[in-house]
């Protein structure tokens, strides 16, 4: 089958996959950011696993109970994609195949140019692309900015490469474009968002700003999150935690992140810059999404009506060895009606 039937083909049955199982409607009426894969497995009644293993990226296991086996000890946006590789190979009829890599050239098995490429239609619609784009004003100039991709990419759920390729599959950049993004790499791009060394670059950093506040981001519990407002503070205004006791409850820190020396004569009173926060300490057990509110307050007047105001959600993803929380859920249902 030519390259360009299997694109057609695989974008064909990966388009019925999200219709079917309905993964856009979380995006669309909820404000999640990403088709989530595990719940696409789910929905077809396959488990998913995840193990660390030395080699293997995952693995399909077509039997009379078939299911999916993820390497834990890669990074979300990897799992994800192969996740959504091994959905590939069960939609598309392959046989049991395990998988060292998810990228393919033109002279692999016909079966595995099908996987990888239902793996990028299924996570990266063209109308998923378009909508999280539209969220956060970006365009195809913006989006080819290092960081704006990295970010793209953490909210559509896959890795920094996948992002960049995604784009030229929908045919918004050229290859050429896309050689350049990849010669940033995500490591380079977390840095510089510290003023000092990176507390663990194995974890995913996240900006949250105010065109965010309609959506819902799924980072994992010990990824790292910033907050990135507009800031009054030479007009006496912080931002601060709406509820600072309900943040601590909810086991959450938020703390100003160390800035850059600024020059005084750079200073305007009352001028709009913005302000870092780290927000720390999400657990691993939130099954909802938990809202993260501050406001914009003189501390010595309290709020205020018409002070500026921040709402975002945050629905904690956590990726660990076993089964997934969907798979978790579906085999207690089974259990309880048995």
């Amino acid at each position: 089958m030519a390259r360009r039937n299997i694109a057609l083909t695989t974008a064909r049955m990966a388009a019925e996959v999200i219709n079917s199982s309905r993964a856009m409607e979380r995006v669309e009426q909820d404000g999640y950011t990403r088709v989530d894969p595990f719940r696409v497995a789910d929905s077809v009644g396959l488990s998913v696993a995840l193990r660390p293993m030395d080699k293997l990226l995952g693995a399909f296991i077509r039997d009379e109970q078939s299911g999916i086996l993820l390497n834990s000890a890669r990074s979300a946006g990897l799992i994800h994609m192969t996740c959504s590789h091994e959905l590939g190979h069960y939609f598309m009829g392959h046989d049991t195949t395990v998988d060292e890599t998810i990228e393919y050239g033109s002279k692999a098995l016909e079966m595995e140019q099908e996987a990888e490429a239902f793996g990028y239609h299924l996570l990266v619609p063209r109308s998923l692309l378009m909508i999280v784009c539209r969220r956060k004003g970006w365009n195809i100039r913006t989006i080819q900015d290092p960081f704006n991709l990295y970010q793209l990419a953490l909210r559509l759920g896959v890795s920094y490469a996948a992002a960049a390729w995604s784009l030229l599959r929908h045919e918004y950049v050229d290859y050429d474009a896309v050689q350049r993004l990849l010669k940033t790499t995500p490591a380079s791009i977390k840095q510089s968002l510290f003023k000092s060394p990176l507390p663990d670059a194995t974890k995913e950093v996240w900006v949250f700003d105010e065109r965010d506040q309609s959506s819902v981001l799924e980072p994992r519990p010990d990824d790292h999150l910033i907050i990135r407002l507009k800031s009054h503070a030479s007009a006496g205004y912080l931002w601060l935690a709406d509820s600072p006791d309900q943040v601590k409850a909810e086991g959450f820190t938020l703390q100003p992140a160390p800035s850059a020396p600024v020059d005084p004569r750079t200073l305007t009173f009352g001028a709009e810059t913005s302000m870092d926060y780290f927000l720390a300490g999400a657990p691993d057990s939130f099954t909802d999404p938990q809202v993260v509110a501050l406001a914009e307050i003189r501390p010595w007047e309290g709020k205020q009506p018409g002070d500026a105001s921040y709402v975002s959600k945050a629905h904690f993803e956590p990726i660990a060895e076993g089964l997934t929380r969907e798979s978790k859920k579906a085999l207690i249902d089974e259990v309880r009606n048995s």
